[in-house]
C-alpha cells in the first residue's frame, strides 16, 4: 500500500511541475523564436551599454521587466547572445528575470502575507548572484560559452540560427529567400500561408515561418529535458522521508543547505515556490530565503537545460557561484537574526 502511494505521489508530482512549467517554457520558446526572427543583431548591438558592468545592469533591469519563468529563459538568453547581447547581460538576465520581475515578486508577497521582507531580501540575493555571475561571463566570448545546437548550426559563422532552407540574414535583420537549390522549404512554411500572415508581403511571411520553425525546435528541445528533470524532482519528493526534512527544522547549520538541496530537487516554478517556501513555517527565516533564493537559479531541470546550451565550465559556473553566494548571505543572516523563524 504504500509502495502505491509513493507511485501515486511520484505521478502527481512529475505531472504537477511539468503542467505548471509547459505554459512558461511556450512562452520563453516563443519569445525566443520572436528575438531570432524580427530583432536584428545591430540594433541589439546598439542598445545595449558597451562597458562589461554596464552591460551586465542592464541584463539585470531586463530581467526586472521581463515576467517570466526559469523554464522558458534558457533559451531566450542564448538568443539574446546570438544577436549581439554581452555574455554579462545575457546570463545576468536569464538568472535574474524569474525572481525579480513584478509576477514573481507579487506572489512572494501574496505567500507570506504582503510581509516585504522575503521578498525584499530574495530580490537582492538573486541580484548579486546574477551581477556576479554576469561578470565573469562580461569578460568571455559568446562563441567560447555557448554549445552549437545539434543540427542547427550556422555554418556561415555569423553566430545565430537560421531555418533550414533560409539563407544567411543581411545587416538590416531580414533574410534573403532561399532558392530551389538551397534545401527544403521551411518546416513551418505552409502553416504561415495557411495563418493571417499569408495576406502581408513574402519577407513578413518568411519571418513569421522563421518565428514559428526556431519557437517549436527550442520547446521540443527544452520539453524533452523539462519531462526527465520533473521525473527526476518527483522521486526525490516521493521517496525521501519526511522525517529527514522535519529532523531539520531546529537546526540552522542543516536547516539552510537542506532547504538548498530540497530547492533544487523539489525543480519548482518561480512564480510558485513562494508558497511552498511559506509553508514551512516552522523553518528559520534564512533557510526560507536559501531556498527562495537558489531554487530559481539552480534545480534539476536547469542543470539539464544548461547542458544543453552552455560549454561545460559555465555549466559549472552556474551551478557553484550562485549555491555558495546564496549559503554565505544565508548563514550570516541566520546570524544576525538568531535563525529566527
Amino acid at each position: 500500500m504504500n509502495a502505491l502511494h509513493n507511485i501515486d505521489l511520484f505521478a502527481q508530482a512529475a505531472l504537477s511541475i511539468v503542467f505548471e512549467a509547459l505554459p512558461f517554457l511556450l512562452l520563453g520558446s516563443l519569445a525566443s523564436g520572436l528575438v531570432e526572427a524580427y530583432v536584428p543583431r545591430e540594433r541589439v548591438e546598439r542598445l545595449v551599454p558597451k562597458g562589461r558592468l554596464a552591460a551586465t545592469f542592464f541584463g539585470l533591469a531586463l530581467g526586472a521587466a521581463t515576467p517570466c519563468c526559469e523554464c522558458g529563459v534558457v533559451y531566450l538568453a542564448r538568443r539574446l547572445m546570438g544577436k549581439g547581447v554581452p555574455p554579462g547581460a545575457a546570463l545576468a538576465f536569464m538568472l535574474a528575470a524569474p525572481v525579480i520581475n513584478p509576477v514573481s515578486i507579487l506572489a512572494t508577497l501574496v505567500a507570506f502575507r504582503g510581509d516585504p521582507t522575503m521578498a525584499v531580501w530574495r530580490c537582492l540575493v538573486v541580484s548579486v548572484a546574477a551581477l556576479a555571475v554576469g561578470w565573469f561571463a562580461g569578460g568571455q566570448k559568446a562563441e567560447s560559452l555557448l554549445k552549437p545546437l545539434a543540427g542547427r548550426e550556422p555554418a556561415c559563422g555569423c553566430g545565430h540560427d537560421h531555418v533550414p532552407g533560409q539563407a544567411h540574414g543581411h545587416a538590416d535583420g531580414h533574410a534573403l529567400a532561399a532558392s530551389p537549390a538551397d534545401g527544403p522549404a521551411p518546416l513551418f512554411g505552409s502553416l504561415a500561408d495557411a495563418l493571417p500572415v499569408a495576406a502581408l508581403g513574402p519577407d513578413r511571411r518568411q519571418q513569421a515561418a522563421s518565428a514559428l520553425t526556431h519557437a517549436m525546435a527550442d520547446f521540443l528541445d527544452m520539453a524533452k529535458v523539462l519531462v526527465f528533470g520533473s521525473m527526476v524532482a518527483a522521486a526525490f519528493k516521493a521517496y525521501v522521508p519526511a522525517s529527514v526534512i522535519m529532523a531539520m527544522e531546529n537546526d540552522l547549520a542543516l536547516a539552510i543547505p537542506g532547504m538548498m538541496a530540497l530547492a533544487v530537487g523539489l525543480s519548482l516554478c518561480s512564480q510558485a515556490d513562494a508558497f511552498v517556501a511559506a509553508s514551512f513555517s516552522t523553518f528559520p527565516q534564512a533557510a526560507k530565503l536559501a531556498f527562495l533564493a537558489l531554487g530559481p537559479m539552480l534545480d534539476l531541470k536547469l542543470v539539464l537545460m544548461w547542458r544543453q546550451v552552455f560549454t561545460p565550465r559555465l555549466v559549472r559556473v552556474l551551478a557553484w557561484v550562485p549555491a555558495a553566494i546564496v549559503f554565505v548571505v544565508c548563514v550570516a543572516l541566520g546570524l544576525a537574526t538568531g535563525g529566527a523563524s
